[in-house]
Order: C-alpha cells, then sequence, then structure tokens
C-alpha cells in the first residue's frame, strides 16, 4: 500500500509538472505580456515610434484570460501617432495599435487580439493566433470580416532588423486579405496591421525595440533624468510672438545639488538663477537691459516604481496615452511617439519623447473631439539617449549644458547667456553683505547690501556646529551686531536666512 502511495505521488508530481510546462509553452507565444512596454515603427519608417502596453488583466464571463491595452487619444482620420498631432482633431479611443484587449483561453495554445465597436470609426474583430499549430495549416481567423490564417512557417531567425537583435523561433501568419503577422516565441509579436485593420491597404507596423519593463524603458525617471550633482543647464525662453520681434528672453542657469535614490524614489534638489533681458523694440514697454533674478532653490521628486512625478505632470505616459491637466479640466495632455529631433537644441540628432498638450474642441459625429490651439501648443520634450531631463517645455529650450560623465566633462550649446549667473557661495554672501572686522574680539557687524526684508534671521554656530547666537533681523535694518565676547577663541560660522536668500561667512574670534 505504501509503495502504490509513493509511486502515485510520484505520478501526481510528474503530471502537474507537465500541466505547468504545457501552460508555459501556450503562453509563450502570447503576443504582449503584461508589465513590459512594446515599440512599433511603420515599416520602412524607422523615424517614429509607437509604445504602448498592457496595463491591466483580468478574466472574462467565460473564463478566457484577458490583457487591457493602455486607453488612447486617437486621430479621427486614423492615421499614426507620429512626433505631434499637428491640427487633427482627436478622440478617446478604448482601441490601441492592436486593438483593445489581447485573450487567451486557458488550455488552448491559441490568442485573440480583439478590437471594440466605435461607431464608424473602428469595427469589432476578433483576430484569431495559432503560432504553434502545424506549419502549412489554416484556420479561421476572423467571421466579420471572414478571413482565415495559414501559419506559412516557423524557424529560427532575428526576431528584428536592429543590429544585434537576438534570434527566436518566429512564426508568420498569412492572412487571406494580405495582411501578414509575425509572433516570436519569447518576444512577442513582432509585426502586425495598424488598428488592427486587416484590409491590404493597412499600413503594417513592426517591433522597433524588444520589449522591456520600465526600468528598461526610455521613460524610467534614472534614464530621463540621468544627472550628477554640479551639472548645469542652461535654458532659453522666448515668447511667441506675432507681427513683431519679441519683447524679452529669459535666461535661466540650473545647478544639480545633490542626487538621492530613497526607497523606490529618485530624488534630486537644485539652485537656479535667471537674467531677463529686456530689449528697446517699438511696441515693447519696460525699461530696455537685463534684470537678474534672485537664487532659487528646488527640488525634483520621480517614484522608481510608476515613473509618476509631481514636477512633470505628464510622465510617463506612453504614445497616445492622456490624462487631464488640473485644474484645467477642459484639457488633457498627451503621450506622443518617439521621434528622431529636428529641433537645434541640445537635443538635436537625438531621439525625443514628447507631449502635446491638447482642448476640448468640439463634437464630431456625437463624438467629443480634442485638438491643439490654431497659434502654438503647449510641448514637452525630453531625450532619452543623453538623461538631461526636460528638453523643451512650450517655448523654454535647452540651450547649454555641462555634464560629468566617467569619460570626462561633455559640454553642449553656448555658456555666454548665463554667465555671471548662479555665483559661488562666496561670491554670494559678498553680494548680500560684508562682516567686519574679521577677525574680531568681543562684536562685529554684519551690514546688508539691501535693507532686510521679512522673514530675515542670523544664527551664529561654532566649528562643531552647536548654536551659540541667534536673532531675527528687523524689517528694514541694514546692519546688525553679532556678539562675541564670552565667547571662547576660534572660528565661528555666521548663516543668514531670509525668503530670497541664504548665505554663510566664517567669522573668527580672536
Amino acid at each position: 500500500m505504501g509503495n502504490a502511495y509513493r509511486w502515485a505521488r510520484l505520478l501526481l508530481a510528474a503530471l502537474l509538472l507537465f500541466t505547468a510546462m504545457t501552460a508555459s509553452a501556450q503562453q509563450a507565444w502570447r503576443p504582449f505580456r503584461p508589465g513590459l512596454i512594446y515599440s512599433f515603427a511603420t515599416s520602412g519608417s524607422p523615424g517614429s515610434s509607437f509604445l504602448l502596453r498592457l496595463d491591466s488583466a483580468y478574466t472574462t464571463v467565460t473564463g478566457d484570460s484577458a490583457w487591457a491595452f493602455n486607453r488612447l487619444l486617437r486621430p479621427f482620420d486614423g492615421t499614426a501617432l507620429g512626433g505631434a498631432y499637428a491640427f487633427s482633431t482627436s478622440r478617446r479611443s478604448r482601441n490601441n495599435l492592436f486593438g483593445a484587449r489581447l485573450v487567451w483561453q486557458p488550455g488552448t495554445a491559441e490568442f485573440s487580439l480583439e478590437s471594440v465597436a466605435e461607431g464608424s470609426y473602428q469595427a469589432a474583430l476578433s483576430l484569431r493566433l495559432r503560432p504553434r499549430a502545424a506549419v502549412g495549416s489554416t484556420w479561421a481567423a476572423s467571421t466579420t470580416p471572414t478571413l482565415t490564417a495559414t501559419l506559412t512557417s516557423r524557424t529560427w531567425q532575428p526576431v528584428s532588423i536592429i543590429p544585434g537583435s537576438p534570434s527566436d523561433s518566429v512564426a508568420i501568419i498569412t492572412l487571406s486579405s494580405g495582411q501578414v503577422v509575425r509572433l516570436s516565441r519569447q518576444y512577442g509579436l513582432l509585426a502586425g496591421p495598424r488598428w488592427l485593420v486587416t484590409s491590404n491597404s493597412a499600413p503594417q507596423y513592426e517591433a522597433s525595440q524588444l520589449p522591456v519593463p520600465l526600468a528598461n524603458s526610455p521613460v524610467y525617471p534614472a534614464t530621463l533624468f540621468n544627472m550628477r550633482p554640479g551639472d548645469q543647464f542652461g535654458y532659453a525662453e522666448t515668447p511667441q510672438s506675432v507681427g513683431s520681434p519679441p519683447c524679452t528672453s529669459t535666461y535661466t542657469l540650473r545647478i544639480i545639488q545633490t542626487r538621492q535614490v530613497v526607497a523606490d524614489s529618485l530624488l534630486y534638489t537644485y539652485r537656479q538663477q535667471a537674467r531677463i533681458v529686456n530689449y528697446a523694440i517699438f511696441g515693447c514697454f519696460g525699461t530696455p537691459g537685463a534684470v537678474i533674478g534672485p537664487v532659487q532653490n528646488g527640488r525634483l521628486a520621480f517614484s522608481l516604481r510608476t515613473g509618476q512625478s509631481p514636477q512633470y505632470e505628464a510622465l510617463p505616459l506612453l504614445s497616445g496615452e492622456y490624462k487631464a491637466l488640473v485644474p484645467q479640466a477642459t484639457s488633457l495632455v498627451v503621450g506622443l511617439g518617439i521621434s528622431l529631433s529636428a529641433i537645434p537644441s541640445c537635443q538635436a540628432g537625438n531621439a525625443v519623447l514628447a507631449y502635446e498638450q491638447m482642448h476640448s474642441f468640439s463634437t464630431v459625429g456625437g463624438v467629443a473631439s480634442y485638438a491643439p490651439v490654431s497659434d502654438g501648443n503647449w510641448f514637452q520634450a525630453f531625450a532619452p539617449q543623453i538623461g538631461v531631463g526636460d528638453t523643451r517645455t512650450y517655448e523654454t529650450f535647452l540651450q547649454y549644458s555641462l555634464r560629468t560623465t566617467s569619460g570626462g566633462s561633455v559640454t553642449c550649446g553656448s555658456v555666454a547667456n548665463f554667465i555671471n549667473l548662479l555665483p559661488t557661495r562666496a561670491a554670494q554672501a559678498a553680494s548680500l553683505a560684508t562682516l567686519h572686522p574679521n577677525p574680531a574680539t568681543d562684536a562685529a557687524t554684519l551690514t546688508l547690501a539691501t535693507p532686510a526684508r521679512p522673514g530675515c534671521a542670523l544664527r551664529l554656530t561654532d566649528a562643531l556646529g552647536r548654536p551659540v547666537w541667534s536673532a531675527t533681523v528687523p524689517t528694514g535694518q541694514t546692519t546688525i551686531t553679532v556678539p562675541l565676547a564670552g565667547q571662547p577663541a576660534g572660528l565661528y560660522l555666521l548663516h543668514l536666512s531670509g525668503p530670497n536668500a541664504m548665505a554663510n561667512w566664517k567669522l573668527t574670534h580672536e
């Protein structure tokens, strides 16, 4: 009896292993896997890539396993999402590049890509794919329209035209309409018709990159913002002007202060300062010349789990994905495809991840439409290949950068417009106030360059950082006495803090 029980256990283990291996083999060919980001480009035109993913999973009422694509804002004319929406009108759509969802019936070796009906814009379609069928076999791929599919071949070959692309078992399925679907056993869908339209005129899309998780994708924060302390970034902003030259230009220099990874977050702090140049042009108001603003401190934060950032609302939307802009309830920000940059700036020649603002426009066929404004539009762009953060936000462009890499410093653009911005801490302190005498015996006097504003305070600490004296600076005062009598001789630090300035001075007590 004991021997029989042991044999039964062995048979059960073997059965479970066989079942697991069978299920694994059945799922190995699935066109998409949840959590991965896929890149596709028009066949023969790899300049712009469409990014998509499955972002939810559920079980249908019939027990099938279903994965839904991210929803998108889709042009009414059915064109692809390229470098921008230009002036086309678009609608919210449940269907993505290859349908609305992927469905798998457990226990079978076939999958279905399904589109849902959307009025006259998209017909419902269920396309059956059988990558593990016998080579040469034919099956009913769709009932509406009536289509058959034939597994033309299944061979070991490179999965993409990308140099260095790995090889895998690739199944080629030819539809009776003439369209071709290519599937890799390991990497999923390699090619198929755009919008899952199965007529022979539908454009073909091909994988432009292998599928990757968020951490290896172009939208990962540590890829977009691959910065180090000391890196410098110069942004130039010139407002759009219709019919006349612009009246002002703003040049902002930003220097990264700290970089920190905490739990699942990437954090940066920075200092920045701007110079506003007013031009003496007819029709412009204000005094001609340049005005330098105060030094400002800022912070950037990103989730390494989701890619979201409170400072960058659009991240990490993929192509066509959208979200409402707060507080503008009628506006959306939408993700564009990754395309090559044609903008003459520090991102030129690199792939650009871009976002565009769309506005509630009108109603077309009972469906709400969105479009950009006619005289310009809000864009934001990032260059993942160089990881310098945002390279464009509306009228502001990255004009200069100085970065530290393992191979040394790398400079892009000219620093000419950013000279004398963000002085050193010593120079900044000297511009705010003077401290004398130094060394001092019983007291020293701090003389401010401008009258103190509300909220200014002084704090004196010893060389170990222990507080010795502190005081609030009365509003409007320009001189403050710092007492030293009774303190041991040595080095002290005087700290000034306020709403617009922070500085430190070394003070020697004799």
